[in-house]
């Protein structure tokens, strides 16, 4: 009989049923971290776990490649003598990072503002020049990557006008003042601050300022030009290796100013299906754009008369030479073109039907650039074109190539220096394209032209292919179109033996369109080993890895304890077939959205613009809110636009909703966007007071009004004035469920052949039927989502599913959407009860965390040779970001110390943080002047005013006896941090070591029960010194227990109650909890099945504090630790 296991899929939640011969084997639920972490910022304020990994390792890259630069500078500045030590001393540095040296000390204390001053009119020495390129290696400026989409950096932008709000000063008024000066050096010497002088509100600030990086590259130069006068060791050889660049004619870019070029991407191309060897084909390459034209003219037919007819040669060369000429095409375009436009030509196309022509052939056609004389090229001229707009990513040598090579004049020039390819790949290889091309173009279909390819293909190099053509294309034909389920490959494979006496090496190269499929192995069991790790991390997705390596995890429980299914049913959540009209409504919208797309493309084309996806976006939205920022209120002109002053913005954080649907996206200049943060309209505008966000309010309405393209403009208006975001919470699970549906189909087709997918509506109706929903809501019949059960009877429901309900569900939902469905057929008589009794049966399985590091090889080549190097990593976060210095005053505790901006003080005990007395009574009499706190809170506009032109204006000043008033605007707090670590020895840096690893229990000498708290940071620096991670107090006797996040207890049994060798799931149930959290002395245990983490009530929630035998003791409660597989078999820890 069939073996049936039901499995019920979420983000963070398998559910599984085995059913078999009206027997349900087993039930259970296991629950998993989501693929995001929170990170303390409050409630539903979660970030990617890969996003915030991502960023953090891209900071540790990006000090670590400034450190590199600087390290290699100094190598060299000692090599040539334009530092005071030794290239020795450099490299024991480098070594040990142990260095003190009187020398290289003076030599860093010297002033490179006044050294940059003097080296463009007077002589310097060789090592005050060495410090001049050590202070610019520090600082290089804005580069522009010239070809990238929206890098040209307009006039107009923040970049040069500058940012008056934050006080940042922009390149226009530096280039004015570098005028003046000759330099940049000079200029920034000459605002200086003088020694003894003091504080000026009229000062002119040398940082917090936009420069780019030819202003370095100038001042370079001039400095260069003019010392080498004065020292020959400045040769060109020198000059090239410090600031030469590869623009400039020099064989490398200098150290100076070097840029490292982005990391190659191709490792992430698939791999074809029919060459698994080949990397997929580019969708802009020229084979690939014949190969979609003539894969889709061959599928063409019509009813004339009710009578089918296939299209002409003819007929079909002028649907080719429209789709080369046009990048998409609406289908009436097609009948008229073949003289077709008759009502009695019913076609299988419909007339507004877009069809995709070509984009490089079209376009490289186009009179602009080729013109027709594109089609009098060869096969390998239109390549070697081809690939020079795919190499070059730079416009000023792709027009100079262009007019070189191509005989184009300037304009045709600068045109097509502009020009980009489309991005993307195909599902098939070059290879794979060019062999089934040649039998498309004879009118084939593509299950017959892939068939005939692959017959070449076996052919081509033992046998002659030219002598046995014509009997391929007289018999393969046929054998394909006599088995079109696919059963024809073996056929072939017979008829290529007989005929041809080919191997089964050589019929290994047939190509077959769903051989990716038949012929894979169907294992025992789900493999784990690095390979099959790596192929589940090829899907870039943290929420669908996790899924899947909790799935085979499950899966592979299963076939131990119950033996291998024979057929798997997963629930995908999406909407049930809907009605005809449902489907229509659907369509009208998808072609709506086409329409305005292709509407958009044309202002584009005509500004200049790219068409990507992005500009597309940034265009919609820049339209949708009125040309206006929402949150600035500023406008947003065409030259500012496409330009990275100008930021596509999720309305809910990305990173906290992965909501990334049109109606959460919006634009906002960037400075106002790296101010907001992580925060959602309202978090960030609220906190500036009431005032500030009805403000913003009315702004946001005054945008959101333009209704001729986006009726629905409104409803973002409301989205983006909303306080709370629940409901994209719902969202996100429901797209990232679908896609792990999909996913887990493809991987579980490995151990079973028959896997099948269904929708999510289905479960829920045939629930209701079944009387399901009752088992565990005896009060109503709705589904409760607050018991963790709730997804081993969804799987149940898909076990017990067959294709005849879905039918029956389908035919009704299309027309009786309300329908009650009566009558309908149990999947055995007695399947509530025995459902009843199995769900009782459930021990709920939580996934905690195990691996504390992980220790990895990278490998990397240099020069030829190999290089190994040994990563050790948490698994975790070990410490909070901010950095503490200790401090201890005169009869006082020692405390941490931090600097933070003023703003960061929100309530009245805050103010006891602050270090400076004089400052903490200065805000107190600010305070008072508004008439004291408000509830406890600082009041508004304590700290800092908005002007009219919406600058802040510090409002707390210390007083300055000779010169003006010194604004506040950051100040040192003090804190209390237990158990900080230090985070480099000799420095006096402390760390909050942020979380909890363990509790230790144990029993002293005297047998008394005591605590032992041990941090994350402590747990791996044990594994790291290869310690035990739970080690017994020096006062200690004996470990009791330990206790971790997810950790799985009995309460409320004594030992003699449990019978270890036949444990009773009935008896246990009740019994059995996990540790939700726990702080010292202080441990919080939930019911294994409840999924609501705030109720502190009743059965569902046990509290332990002490370790007596009151009512929250230790003793009255006896934790019995046990350890829950992942389908719910419970075992002795």
């Amino acid at each position: 009989m069939s073996k049936i296991l039901g499995l019920d899929l979420g983000t963070n939640s398998i559910g599984w049923a085995l059913v078999q011969n009206n027997i349900i084997l087993g039930m259970g639920s296991r629950i998993f971290p989501e693929g995001v972490v929170n990170l303390g910022e409050g409630e539903g304020r979660e970030v990617s776990k890969n996003a915030s990994r991502t960023e953090a390792r891209g900071v540790r890259r990006q000090i670590f490649r400034r450190r590199l630069r600087k390290r290699y500078l100094l190598k060299e500045l000692a090599k040539h003598k334009l530092c005071p030590i030794s290239p020795d001393l450099i490299k024991y540095w480098n070594g040990t990072e142990i260095f003190k040296n009187e020398e290289l000390q003076d030599w860093f204390k010297l002033n490179p503002y006044e050294l940059r001053a003097k080296a463009i009119h007077q002589e310097i020495s060789l090592v005050e020049i060495g410090r001049i390129f050590y202070h610019i290696i520090q600082r290089r400026g804005f580069l522009s990557n010239s070809r990238s989409a929206g890098a040209d950096v307009k006039e107009t932008s923040t970049l040069f006008t500058g940012d008056a709000k934050i006080g940042k000063i922009g390149i226009s008024t530096t280039l004015e003042s570098i005028e003046k000066n000759k330099t940049l050096g000079s200029y920034l010497n000459s605002i200086q601050p003088k020694e003894n002088e003091p504080y000026s509100e009229c000062l002119e600030r040398i940082r917090n300022r936009y420069t780019t990086r030819q202003m370095y590259i100038d001042e370079f130069e001039l400095i260069w030009e003019f010392q080498k006068i004065y020292h020959t060791e400045l040769t060109e050889k020198l000059k090239s290796l410090f600031g030469g660049r590869k623009k400039d004619g020099y064989k490398d870019d200098g150290v100076l100013f070097h840029q490292r070029p982005l990391r190659s991407q191709k490792h992430l191309v698939g791999y074809c299906a029919f060459e698994p060897k080949k990397t997929k084909c580019k969708i802009s390459a020229i084979p690939f754009e014949l190969f979609r034209i003539y894969q889709w003219v061959n599928t063409l037919s019509y009813d004339f008369n009710g009578e089918k007819q296939e299209i002409t040669s003819e007929e079909k060369e002028k649907i080719i030479q429209l789709l080369l000429s046009k990048e998409k095409v609406a289908f009436k375009a097609i009948r008229k073109v073949i003289g077709k436009s008759e009502s009695n030509y019913q076609f299988n196309y419909k007339d507004k039907d877009t069809i995709v022509g070509t984009h490089t052939i079209s376009q490289l056609s186009n009179k602009k650039f080729f013109g027709k004389q594109w089609f009098s090229f060869s096969d390998k001229e239109q390549e070697n074109i081809w690939h020079v707009l795919s190499f070059f990513d730079d416009r000023d040598k792709l027009k100079e190539y262009a007019l070189k090579n191509w005989n184009f004049d300037d304009k045709k020039a600068t045109e097509i220096s502009k020009f980009n390819l489309k991005d993307g790949y195909s599902n098939l290889s070059r290879k794979a394209i060019n062999t089934i091309l040649p039998f498309l173009k004879q009118g084939f279909m593509y299950d017959v032209a892939v068939g005939l390819a692959g017959v070449k293909n076996v052919l081509s190099k033992e046998n002659n292919w030219a002598e046995n053509e014509q009997f391929v294309l007289d018999n393969v034909p046929e054998i394909v179109r006599s088995n079109i389920k696919g059963g024809y490959i073996e056929l072939l494979k017979n008829m290529l033996k007989n005929e041809f006496n080919c191997t089964d090496k050589q019929l290994e190269k047939l190509y077959h369109h769903s051989s990716s499929i038949e012929t894979e192995i169907i294992l025992d069991k789900l493999p784990v080993n690095i390979n099959a790790d790596r192929e589940i991390q090829k899907i870039k997705n943290p929420v669908v890895i996790t899924a899947l390596f909790e799935i085979r995890k499950l899966v592979n429980e299963i076939i131990t304890t119950y033996g291998k299914p024979t057929e798997i049913k997963v629930e995908l959540a999406r909407d049930l077939k809907a009605s005809k009209t449902n489907r229509q409504e659907t369509r009208r919208r998808q072609q709506i959205l086409e329409r305005e797309n292709d509407r958009v493309k044309v202002e584009l084309e005509g500004l200049d613009q790219r068409t990507n996806h992005t500009n597309i976006l940034k265009y919609k939205l820049w339209e949708e809110c009125n040309k206006t920022c929402p949150f600035t209120g500023k406008v947003i002109t065409l030259s500012k636009l496409f330009t990275g002053e100008i930021q596509i913005e999720h309305i809910f954080p990305w990173s906290r909703s992965l909501n990334d649907s049109f109606n959460n996206k919006t634009l906002c200049f960037a400075d106002e966007n790296r101010a907001k943060g992580n925060k959602t309209p309202y978090e960030f505008y609220s906190s500036q007071g009431l005032e500030k966000w009805e403000a913003i309010k009315l702004q946001a309405l005054s945008c959101f009004k333009t209704k001729a393209h986006y009726p629905n403009c409104y409803n973002k208006f409301k989205h983006f004035v909303k306080q709370k975001h629940e409901e994209d919470f719902i969202s996100r699970q429901l797209n990232d469920t679908r896609y792990i549906s999909k996913e887990a189909k493809n991987y579980l087709s490995k151990i079973c052949a028959n896997v099948m997918v269904a929708p999510g509506q289905m479960t829920a109706v045939l629930r209701h039927n079944w009387g399901l929903n009752t088992v565990l809501n005896k009060e109503q019949d709705a589904k409760t989502r607050a018991d963790h059960r709730h997804h081993a009877i969804d799987a149940l429901v898909m076990a017990c599913a067959k294709r005849s309900h879905l039918q029956e569900l389908s035919k009704r939902n299309r027309y009786h959407k309300n329908h009650e469905l009566k009558d309908f057929p149990m999947p055995w008589q007695s399947f509530r009860m025995d459902a009843e009794t199995a769900v009782e049966q459930i021990l709920v399985s939580h996934k905690k965390q195990k691996n504390l590091i992980t220790i990895r090889t990278h490998k990397t080549k240099k020069n030829g040779v190999e290089h190994k190097n040994l990563g050790v990593s948490a698994r975790g976060q070990l410490h909070k970001e901010s950095v503490y210095g200790k401090r201890k005053a005169p009869d006082s505790n020692e405390v941490f110390h931090i600097r933070k901006p003023l703003e960061s003080l929100t309530t009245e005990k805050h103010l006891d943080k602050i270090v400076d007395v004089t400052v903490r009574l200065l805000i107190l009499k600010r305070v008072k002047e508004l008439g004291g706190f408000v509830k406890g809170k600082i009041p508004a506009d304590t700290f800092f005013k908005i002007d009219e032109n919406g600058i802040k204006q510090a409002q707390i000043f210390l007083p300055n006896r000779n010169g003006s008033k010194v604004p506040i605007k950051k100040i040192r707090i003090k804190e209390n941090i237990g158990g900080a670590e230090k985070l480099k020895e000799d420095i006096n840096q402390y760390v909050n070591p942020r979380n909890n690893h363990h509790v230790l229990i144990y029993k002293d000498e005297d047998d008394n029960l005591k605590e032992d708290v041990v941090t994350f940071w402590t747990a791996v620096e044990r594994k790291r010194q290869k310690q035990d991670v739970f080690q017994l107090p020096e006062d200690g006797k004996e470990i009791v227990t330990t206790l971790q996040i997810n950790d799985m207890f009995l309460l409320g049994l004594q030992n003699e109650q449990v019978d270890w060798d036949n444990v009773d799931a009935n008896l246990l149930k009740d019994h059995l909890y996990r540790v939700q959290k726990f702080t010292s002395g202080d441990y919080y245990f939930r019911k294994d099945k409840e999924s609501n983490l705030d109720g502190k009530l009743g059965i569902a929630f046990h509290y332990i504090k002490g370790f007596g035998t009151g009512k929250t003791g230790w003793k009255t409660f006896n934790p019995i630790k046990v350890s829950v597989n992942s389908i719910g078999i419970l075992k002795k820890y």
